[in-house]
Protein backbone atom coordinates (compact mmCIF):
# COMPACT_ATOMS: atom_id res chain seq x y z
CA UNK A 1 0.00 0.00 0.00
CA UNK A 2 0.98 3.52 -0.91
CA UNK A 3 2.55 5.57 2.19
CA UNK A 4 1.37 8.92 0.17
CA UNK A 5 -0.39 11.12 2.35
CA UNK A 6 -1.05 14.35 1.16
CA UNK A 7 -3.53 15.57 4.24
CA UNK A 8 -0.95 18.27 5.36
CA UNK A 9 -1.71 19.95 1.40
CA UNK A 10 -4.02 22.73 2.39
CA UNK A 11 -5.99 22.80 -1.05
CA UNK A 12 -7.48 26.38 -0.40
CA UNK A 13 -4.45 28.45 -0.04
CA UNK A 14 -3.87 30.97 -0.89
CA UNK A 15 -7.39 32.42 -0.22
CA UNK A 16 -8.23 34.56 -2.77
CA UNK A 17 -8.81 38.49 -2.04
CA UNK A 18 -6.60 37.90 1.47
CA UNK A 19 -2.61 38.94 2.19
CA UNK A 20 -1.90 35.67 2.52
CA UNK A 21 1.65 34.48 4.67
CA UNK A 22 4.43 32.85 2.55
CA UNK A 23 4.34 30.39 5.33
CA UNK A 24 1.12 28.26 3.83
CA UNK A 25 3.16 28.04 0.57
CA UNK A 26 6.17 26.61 2.23
CA UNK A 27 3.89 24.54 4.34
CA UNK A 28 2.53 22.82 1.24
CA UNK A 29 5.63 22.73 -1.17
CA UNK A 30 6.97 20.88 1.86
CA UNK A 31 4.43 18.44 1.80
CA UNK A 32 4.61 18.31 -2.16
CA UNK A 33 8.10 17.74 -1.62
CA UNK A 34 8.29 14.94 0.62
CA UNK A 35 4.75 13.01 -1.18
CA UNK A 36 6.98 13.13 -4.55
CA UNK A 37 10.20 11.55 -2.52
CA UNK A 38 7.40 8.74 -1.77
CA UNK A 39 5.88 8.65 -4.83
CA UNK A 40 9.64 8.04 -6.20
CA UNK A 41 10.65 5.62 -3.95
CA UNK A 42 7.64 3.77 -4.60
CA UNK A 43 7.87 3.95 -8.56
CA UNK A 44 11.30 2.27 -7.72
CA UNK A 45 10.84 0.08 -6.05
CA UNK A 46 7.86 -1.07 -8.71
CA UNK A 47 10.66 -1.19 -11.33
CA UNK A 48 12.75 -3.29 -9.07
CA UNK A 49 10.41 -5.62 -7.80
CA UNK A 50 7.40 -6.15 -10.61
CA UNK A 51 7.16 -8.42 -13.55
CA UNK A 52 6.66 -6.70 -16.47
CA UNK A 53 5.46 -8.19 -19.85
CA UNK A 54 8.20 -5.96 -21.51
CA UNK A 55 11.08 -3.80 -20.22
CA UNK A 56 10.25 0.10 -19.43
CA UNK A 57 12.00 2.77 -21.35
CA UNK A 58 15.62 2.94 -20.40
CA UNK A 59 15.35 0.15 -18.19
CA UNK A 60 16.26 -3.53 -19.67
CA UNK A 61 13.64 -6.41 -18.74
CA UNK A 62 14.75 -8.41 -15.57
CA UNK A 63 11.93 -10.70 -14.83
CA UNK A 64 13.73 -13.01 -12.20
CA UNK A 65 11.44 -14.47 -9.57
CA UNK A 66 14.45 -14.99 -7.05
CA UNK A 67 12.80 -18.31 -5.90
CA UNK A 68 9.56 -16.29 -4.62
CA UNK A 69 6.37 -17.95 -4.14
CA UNK A 70 3.56 -17.87 -6.63
CA UNK A 71 0.90 -19.77 -5.23
CA UNK A 72 -2.76 -20.96 -6.61
CA UNK A 73 -2.60 -19.62 -10.46
CA UNK A 74 -3.71 -21.28 -13.45
CA UNK A 75 -1.32 -20.93 -15.91
CA UNK A 76 -2.01 -21.35 -19.84
CA UNK A 77 0.68 -21.34 -22.93
CA UNK A 78 3.59 -21.54 -20.74
CA UNK A 79 6.99 -22.76 -22.84
CA UNK A 80 10.41 -24.20 -21.63
CA UNK A 81 13.18 -22.13 -22.34
CA UNK A 82 16.27 -23.68 -24.91
CA UNK A 83 19.77 -23.65 -24.76
CA UNK A 84 22.77 -25.04 -27.42
CA UNK A 85 25.25 -26.61 -25.33
CA UNK A 86 26.89 -27.01 -28.58
CA UNK A 87 27.42 -29.31 -32.18
CA UNK A 88 30.84 -30.95 -30.80
CA UNK A 89 30.27 -32.84 -26.93
CA UNK A 90 33.34 -34.20 -25.48
CA UNK A 91 35.24 -34.08 -22.80
CA UNK A 92 34.24 -32.33 -19.66
CA UNK A 93 30.58 -29.96 -20.42
CA UNK A 94 29.52 -27.56 -18.09
CA UNK A 95 25.35 -27.74 -17.81
CA UNK A 96 24.06 -24.64 -16.36
CA UNK A 97 20.60 -24.95 -15.25
CA UNK A 98 19.46 -21.32 -15.00
CA UNK A 99 20.58 -21.00 -18.62
CA UNK A 100 17.68 -23.22 -20.35
CA UNK A 101 15.21 -25.66 -19.28
CA UNK A 102 15.79 -27.70 -22.16
CA UNK A 103 19.29 -28.18 -23.04
CA UNK A 104 20.27 -29.45 -26.31
CA UNK A 105 23.85 -30.98 -27.88
CA UNK A 106 25.29 -33.45 -30.04
CA UNK A 107 27.88 -36.06 -28.55
CA UNK A 108 30.90 -36.81 -30.87
CA UNK A 109 33.05 -38.19 -28.29
CA UNK A 110 33.24 -39.15 -24.59
CA UNK A 111 31.77 -36.79 -22.73
CA UNK A 112 31.51 -35.79 -19.01
CA UNK A 113 28.59 -33.45 -17.34
CA UNK A 114 29.07 -31.41 -14.59
CA UNK A 115 25.52 -29.05 -13.41
CA UNK A 116 25.11 -26.22 -11.83
CA UNK A 117 22.94 -23.06 -11.15
CA UNK A 118 19.93 -25.41 -9.31
CA UNK A 119 17.65 -24.20 -7.23
CA UNK A 120 18.05 -23.86 -3.32
CA UNK A 121 17.34 -26.99 -1.30
CA UNK A 122 13.89 -27.84 -0.44
CA UNK A 123 12.84 -26.80 -4.31
CA UNK A 124 12.98 -28.98 -6.77
CA UNK A 125 14.84 -28.09 -9.81
CA UNK A 126 14.87 -29.90 -12.80
CA UNK A 127 15.75 -29.70 -16.61
CA UNK A 128 15.79 -31.80 -19.86
CA UNK A 129 18.92 -32.95 -21.49
CA UNK A 130 18.63 -33.95 -25.06
CA UNK A 131 21.63 -35.30 -26.54
CA UNK A 132 22.17 -36.17 -30.45
CA UNK A 133 24.24 -39.09 -30.84
CA UNK A 134 26.74 -38.42 -33.47
CA UNK A 135 29.41 -41.35 -32.26
CA UNK A 136 27.51 -44.35 -30.92
CA UNK A 137 30.49 -45.36 -28.98
CA UNK A 138 31.24 -42.55 -26.94
CA UNK A 139 30.73 -42.85 -23.42
CA UNK A 140 28.07 -40.58 -21.51
CA UNK A 141 29.34 -39.94 -17.69
CA UNK A 142 27.11 -38.19 -15.15
CA UNK A 143 28.46 -36.87 -11.91
CA UNK A 144 28.57 -39.24 -9.03
CA UNK A 145 25.77 -37.24 -7.72
CA UNK A 146 23.38 -39.04 -10.22
CA UNK A 147 24.01 -42.06 -8.95
CA UNK A 148 19.99 -42.95 -7.46
CA UNK A 149 19.88 -43.78 -11.33
CA UNK A 150 21.68 -47.12 -11.79
CA UNK A 151 18.26 -49.00 -11.89
CA UNK A 152 16.82 -46.75 -14.93
CA UNK A 153 19.03 -46.10 -17.46
CA UNK A 154 19.79 -48.39 -20.54
CA UNK A 155 23.71 -49.46 -20.64
CA UNK A 156 24.86 -47.91 -17.58
CA UNK A 157 27.63 -48.99 -15.81
CA UNK A 158 25.77 -49.67 -12.25
CA UNK A 159 28.32 -47.91 -10.44
CA UNK A 160 29.37 -44.44 -9.25
CA UNK A 161 30.06 -42.03 -11.44
CA UNK A 162 26.78 -43.37 -13.65
CA UNK A 163 28.21 -43.63 -16.75
CA UNK A 164 26.35 -44.79 -20.07
CA UNK A 165 28.57 -46.96 -21.56
CA UNK A 166 27.62 -46.49 -25.33
CA UNK A 167 24.39 -45.45 -26.36
CA UNK A 168 21.57 -48.24 -26.98
CA UNK A 169 21.71 -50.00 -30.65
CA UNK A 170 19.46 -47.87 -32.78
CA UNK A 171 19.26 -44.44 -30.71
CA UNK A 172 20.17 -41.58 -32.87
CA UNK A 173 19.25 -39.46 -29.56
CA UNK A 174 18.92 -39.96 -26.08
CA UNK A 175 16.95 -37.44 -23.39
CA UNK A 176 16.69 -37.58 -20.24
CA UNK A 177 15.09 -35.51 -17.35
CA UNK A 178 17.49 -34.56 -14.41
CA UNK A 179 15.79 -33.56 -11.32
CA UNK A 180 16.92 -32.67 -7.60
CA UNK A 181 15.54 -31.33 -4.04
CA UNK A 182 18.70 -30.44 -2.75
CA UNK A 183 20.43 -27.95 -4.59
CA UNK A 184 22.03 -30.60 -6.86
CA UNK A 185 23.72 -32.68 -3.82
CA UNK A 186 21.89 -35.89 -5.11
CA UNK A 187 20.71 -36.18 -9.07
CA UNK A 188 17.73 -38.03 -10.32
CA UNK A 189 18.20 -38.83 -13.80
CA UNK A 190 15.07 -40.48 -15.59
CA UNK A 191 15.17 -41.25 -19.22
CA UNK A 192 12.63 -39.62 -21.55
CA UNK A 193 12.60 -40.93 -24.84
CA UNK A 194 13.29 -44.28 -23.88
CA UNK A 195 10.77 -45.71 -21.21
CA UNK A 196 10.81 -49.00 -19.92
CA UNK A 197 8.35 -50.75 -22.38
CA UNK A 198 11.06 -50.43 -25.08
CA UNK A 199 13.65 -51.85 -22.83
CA UNK A 200 11.71 -55.31 -22.29
CA UNK A 201 11.15 -57.29 -24.88
CA UNK A 202 11.71 -55.14 -28.48
CA UNK A 203 11.03 -56.53 -32.00
CA UNK A 204 14.39 -56.51 -33.91
CA UNK A 205 13.95 -56.77 -37.79
CA UNK A 206 17.51 -58.10 -37.83
CA UNK A 207 19.09 -59.98 -35.27
CA UNK A 208 22.77 -61.03 -35.45
CA UNK A 209 24.66 -63.28 -32.73
CA UNK A 210 27.31 -61.17 -32.42
CA UNK A 211 24.70 -57.92 -32.23
CA UNK A 212 25.59 -54.27 -32.95
CA UNK A 213 27.04 -51.20 -31.17
CA UNK A 214 25.16 -50.63 -28.11
CA UNK A 215 23.96 -53.97 -27.41
CA UNK A 216 24.84 -55.30 -23.68
CA UNK A 217 24.03 -58.10 -21.65
CA UNK A 218 21.03 -58.14 -20.30
CA UNK A 219 18.73 -57.11 -23.85
CA UNK A 220 16.25 -58.75 -25.03
CA UNK A 221 14.72 -58.84 -27.95
CA UNK A 222 12.60 -60.90 -30.87
CA UNK A 223 12.65 -61.35 -34.43
CA UNK A 224 9.24 -60.63 -37.00
CA UNK A 225 8.05 -64.14 -37.39
CA UNK A 226 7.62 -66.20 -41.19
CA UNK A 227 3.82 -66.61 -40.72
CA UNK A 228 2.37 -70.11 -40.30
CA UNK A 229 1.01 -71.41 -43.75
CA UNK A 230 -1.36 -74.60 -44.41
CA UNK A 231 -0.03 -77.88 -45.79
CA UNK A 232 -2.24 -79.68 -47.96
CA UNK A 233 -0.42 -82.19 -49.73
CA UNK A 234 2.15 -84.46 -49.39
CA UNK A 235 3.87 -86.47 -52.30
CA UNK A 236 6.40 -89.44 -52.43
CA UNK A 237 9.57 -89.96 -54.53
CA UNK A 238 9.70 -85.66 -54.67
CA UNK A 239 9.20 -85.32 -51.46
CA UNK A 240 7.25 -82.09 -51.97
CA UNK A 241 4.70 -80.40 -49.21
CA UNK A 242 2.08 -78.50 -51.15
CA UNK A 243 1.11 -75.55 -48.99
CA UNK A 244 -0.53 -71.83 -49.82
CA UNK A 245 2.04 -69.96 -49.99
CA UNK A 246 6.25 -70.30 -49.45
CA UNK A 247 6.83 -67.01 -48.71
CA UNK A 248 9.59 -65.72 -46.46
CA UNK A 249 10.90 -69.13 -46.50
CA UNK A 250 14.78 -69.82 -47.13
CA UNK A 251 16.99 -72.65 -47.09
CA UNK A 252 17.75 -74.90 -43.56
CA UNK A 253 14.81 -72.72 -41.97
CA UNK A 254 13.78 -74.59 -39.01
CA UNK A 255 9.99 -75.30 -38.97
CA UNK A 256 7.66 -77.75 -37.29
CA UNK A 257 4.43 -79.31 -37.89
CA UNK A 258 1.21 -79.08 -35.58
CA UNK A 259 -2.41 -80.60 -35.99
CA UNK A 260 -3.72 -83.31 -37.11
CA UNK A 261 -0.22 -84.33 -39.86
CA UNK A 262 -0.17 -86.85 -42.63
CA UNK A 263 2.26 -87.78 -45.05
CA UNK A 264 4.83 -89.65 -42.65
CA UNK A 265 5.61 -85.81 -40.65
CA UNK A 266 5.65 -86.81 -36.83
CA UNK A 267 3.71 -83.84 -34.94
CA UNK A 268 6.37 -80.94 -33.13
CA UNK A 269 9.89 -82.67 -34.52
CA UNK A 270 11.98 -79.86 -35.44
CA UNK A 271 12.46 -80.00 -39.74
CA UNK A 272 14.25 -77.88 -42.02
CA UNK A 273 13.24 -76.32 -45.31
CA UNK A 274 15.76 -78.11 -48.07
CA UNK A 275 14.40 -76.67 -50.98
CA UNK A 276 11.80 -74.34 -52.11
CA UNK A 277 10.28 -75.85 -55.35
CA UNK A 278 8.24 -73.14 -55.78
CA UNK A 279 6.32 -70.55 -54.10
CA UNK A 280 3.66 -72.98 -53.04
CA UNK A 281 5.50 -76.43 -52.33
CA UNK A 282 9.14 -77.22 -50.57
CA UNK A 283 10.94 -80.14 -49.05
CA UNK A 284 12.52 -80.73 -46.22
CA UNK A 285 15.34 -82.62 -44.56
CA UNK A 286 15.61 -83.74 -40.64
CA UNK A 287 18.62 -82.21 -40.18
CA UNK A 288 19.95 -79.02 -40.98
CA UNK A 289 21.52 -79.41 -44.27
CA UNK A 290 20.61 -83.17 -44.56
CA UNK A 291 18.81 -85.21 -47.59
CA UNK A 292 15.00 -84.79 -48.26
CA UNK A 293 12.67 -85.96 -45.51
CA UNK A 294 11.07 -89.43 -47.24
CA UNK A 295 7.19 -88.52 -47.61
CA UNK A 296 4.32 -90.61 -48.62
CA UNK A 297 1.64 -89.28 -50.57
CA UNK A 298 -1.26 -88.19 -48.61
CA UNK A 299 -3.83 -85.06 -48.39
CA UNK A 300 -5.01 -83.22 -45.33
CA UNK A 301 -4.94 -80.33 -43.43
CA UNK A 302 -1.70 -79.41 -41.43
CA UNK A 303 0.11 -76.78 -40.01
CA UNK A 304 3.16 -75.45 -41.11
CA UNK A 305 4.77 -73.15 -38.61
CA UNK A 306 8.36 -71.66 -38.66
CA UNK A 307 10.13 -71.70 -35.41
CA UNK A 308 10.21 -68.54 -33.44
CA UNK A 309 12.65 -67.38 -30.84
CA UNK A 310 13.57 -65.10 -28.49
CA UNK A 311 17.00 -63.66 -28.21
CA UNK A 312 18.65 -62.72 -25.07
CA UNK A 313 22.55 -60.89 -24.87
CA UNK A 314 24.53 -62.11 -22.45
CA UNK A 315 27.64 -60.07 -23.33
CA UNK A 316 28.70 -56.72 -24.73
CA UNK A 317 29.03 -56.27 -28.02
CA UNK A 318 32.78 -56.26 -28.65
CA UNK A 319 32.96 -56.93 -32.89
CA UNK A 320 34.68 -55.25 -35.65
CA UNK A 321 32.84 -54.69 -38.81
CA UNK A 322 34.44 -54.96 -42.00
CA UNK A 323 32.74 -53.00 -44.59
CA UNK A 324 32.44 -54.18 -48.38
CA UNK A 325 32.13 -50.89 -50.66
CA UNK A 326 30.39 -52.48 -53.23
CA UNK A 327 28.97 -55.94 -54.46
CA UNK A 328 29.43 -56.24 -58.13
CA UNK A 329 28.25 -59.25 -59.58
CA UNK A 330 26.73 -63.14 -58.70
CA UNK A 331 26.68 -66.58 -59.98
CA UNK A 332 24.19 -68.97 -60.14
CA UNK A 333 26.64 -71.81 -60.86
CA UNK A 334 29.12 -71.21 -58.61
CA UNK A 335 27.08 -69.38 -55.65
CA UNK A 336 29.84 -66.91 -55.69
CA UNK A 337 28.78 -63.14 -55.36
CA UNK A 338 32.04 -60.73 -56.39
CA UNK A 339 33.17 -58.16 -54.14
CA UNK A 340 36.16 -55.74 -53.70
CA UNK A 341 39.60 -57.13 -53.31
CA UNK A 342 39.65 -58.38 -49.17
CA UNK A 343 42.78 -57.03 -47.74
CA UNK A 344 44.49 -59.29 -44.91
CA UNK A 345 43.16 -62.33 -43.22
CA UNK A 346 40.07 -63.68 -44.58
CA UNK A 347 39.90 -66.48 -42.17
CA UNK A 348 37.74 -64.83 -39.58
CA UNK A 349 35.65 -64.09 -41.44
CA UNK A 350 34.24 -67.53 -42.15
CA UNK A 351 30.59 -68.41 -40.06
CA UNK A 352 30.17 -64.27 -39.40
CA UNK A 353 27.16 -62.37 -40.01
CA UNK A 354 27.12 -60.16 -43.16
CA UNK A 355 23.99 -58.06 -43.85
CA UNK A 356 23.52 -56.29 -47.23
CA UNK A 357 22.30 -52.98 -47.87
CA UNK A 358 20.82 -51.60 -51.23
CA UNK A 359 17.68 -53.34 -53.33
CA UNK A 360 19.55 -54.17 -56.22
CA UNK A 361 21.04 -56.60 -54.23
CA UNK A 362 17.55 -58.42 -55.12
CA UNK A 363 19.57 -59.52 -57.85
CA UNK A 364 21.80 -61.74 -56.72
CA UNK A 365 18.25 -63.72 -55.10
CA UNK A 366 19.41 -61.77 -51.70
CA UNK A 367 17.35 -59.85 -49.79
CA UNK A 368 18.61 -56.80 -48.27
CA UNK A 369 18.80 -56.38 -44.62
CA UNK A 370 18.52 -59.85 -43.95
CA UNK A 371 20.79 -61.86 -41.69
CA UNK A 372 23.32 -64.15 -43.84
CA UNK A 373 26.71 -65.76 -42.58
CA UNK A 374 29.72 -66.41 -44.83
CA UNK A 375 29.87 -69.74 -45.52
CA UNK A 376 33.47 -69.74 -47.79
CA UNK A 377 36.24 -67.38 -49.19
CA UNK A 378 37.11 -68.75 -52.62
CA UNK A 379 39.47 -65.89 -52.97
CA UNK A 380 39.73 -62.59 -52.18
CA UNK A 381 37.17 -61.20 -54.55
CA UNK A 382 34.78 -63.64 -53.74
CA UNK A 383 32.28 -65.32 -50.94
CA UNK A 384 29.77 -67.62 -50.65
CA UNK A 385 26.86 -67.34 -48.11
CA UNK A 386 24.52 -69.13 -46.39
CA UNK A 387 21.19 -68.44 -44.59
CA UNK A 388 21.61 -70.43 -41.61
CA UNK A 389 23.74 -71.07 -38.33
CA UNK A 390 24.22 -74.15 -36.60
CA UNK A 391 24.53 -73.91 -32.96
CA UNK A 392 28.24 -74.79 -32.94
CA UNK A 393 28.73 -71.40 -34.95
CA UNK A 394 29.48 -73.42 -38.96
CA UNK A 395 27.22 -71.44 -41.55
CA UNK A 396 24.73 -74.00 -43.06
CA UNK A 397 23.86 -74.96 -46.58
CA UNK A 398 25.08 -72.80 -49.36
CA UNK A 399 22.42 -69.81 -51.12
CA UNK A 400 21.31 -70.42 -54.35
CA UNK A 401 22.07 -67.43 -56.05
CA UNK A 402 20.80 -66.07 -59.49
CA UNK A 403 23.33 -64.50 -62.51
CA UNK A 404 23.66 -61.11 -61.68
CA UNK A 405 26.39 -59.16 -64.38
CA UNK A 406 26.72 -56.10 -62.94
CA UNK A 407 25.24 -55.03 -59.43
CA UNK A 408 25.59 -51.17 -58.64
CA UNK A 409 24.23 -49.48 -55.09
CA UNK A 410 24.69 -52.95 -52.64
CA UNK A 411 27.03 -52.77 -49.65
CA UNK A 412 27.85 -54.84 -47.25
CA UNK A 413 28.96 -55.02 -43.83
CA UNK A 414 30.60 -58.56 -41.76
CA UNK A 415 30.66 -58.56 -38.26
CA UNK A 416 33.66 -60.16 -36.48
CA UNK A 417 33.20 -60.65 -32.44
CA UNK A 418 31.78 -62.71 -29.85
CA UNK A 419 28.12 -64.60 -30.42
CA UNK A 420 26.68 -62.37 -27.60
CA UNK A 421 23.33 -62.84 -28.93
CA UNK A 422 21.83 -66.34 -27.83
CA UNK A 423 17.94 -67.93 -28.32
CA UNK A 424 15.31 -70.10 -27.14
CA UNK A 425 12.86 -71.47 -29.02
CA UNK A 426 9.10 -70.24 -28.63
CA UNK A 427 6.58 -73.79 -28.59
CA UNK A 428 3.11 -73.27 -29.52
CA UNK A 429 0.40 -74.26 -27.00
Amino acid sequence: MSTINTNGINVNYPVPGENNSSQGFRTNFTSISNNLDIAGNEITELQQKSVFKAGLTGIPIDNNMANTLISNAAVRSFRHTTYNLGNALSGTVLVDTSLGDVQMGTVTGNVTFQFAGWAPTNTESSIKLRLNIANTTAHITFPSEASLSTNLLENNNGASPLIINTAPYGASMLEYELSTVDCGNTLLVDPVNRPWQTTQVVTRNIVTPTGYQGDKNGDVCVAPTIQPTTVTATTVTSNILTTASTAGFYVNMPIKFIGTVFGNIVAGTTYYVRTIVTNTSFTVSATDGGADFALITATGSMEASPIAYVYFATGTYNSTITSITSVTASDTTTDQISVPTLTGNTTPLINAPIIFSGANISLAGLTANTTYYVKSVPSTTALTLSKSRTSTGVAGSAVNLTTAATITGVTADIYVGESIWKRTQLETF
